[in-house]
């Protein structure tokens, strides 16, 4: 599996993947672009996965990670998070995820990401978020 940083050349492709993952995307298209041209904002991409975050000195904010149905299960949300982790100077990864999405909780687990706090009905939806981070050695 090749990942590899996303430049605004990946734009549509990153929506696609959006679409396919959160069946559509929470997010407007003029996000993802605004985001690729941000210097804080650092995407990866890969076939199938992409994952949009923002780093501000030693602490980077996962905001998205999207993998195709078509692609799941295949430890492509491991590999994108496992690029974060190796970004320099990165001290904490932080992200937010839904209180019903155990799937992704799992995944979170599995590389390391605790909790640290429940947002009560975040959601429109009125799902809990629940705030994690992984501490980088």
């Amino acid at each position: 599996m090749i990942i590899r940083r996303a430049t605004i050349e990946d734009l549509d492709d990153i929506w696609q993947l959006a679409n396919e993952s959160f069946a559509p995307s929470p997010w407007p298209k003029e996000v993802f672009e605004h985001e690729l041209g941000s210097p804080r904002s650092i995407y990866f991409v890969t076939t199938g996965g992409f994952l949009g975050a923002t780093q501000i000195l030693d602490e980077v904010e996962v905001g998205s990670l999207g993998v195709s149905p078509k692609f799941q299960h295949q430890g492509i949300g491991q590999a994108l998070l496992m690029a974060v982790f190796a970004l320099p100077k990165t001290k904490r990864v932080l992200l937010e995820v839904a209180s019903t999405n155990t799937a992704a909780q799992a995944l979170y687990h599995k590389v390391g990401f605790q909790p640290y706090y429940r947002r009560e009905k975040y959601y429109k939806n009125g799902d809990d978020a629940i705030m994690m981070e992984r501490k980088i050695d």
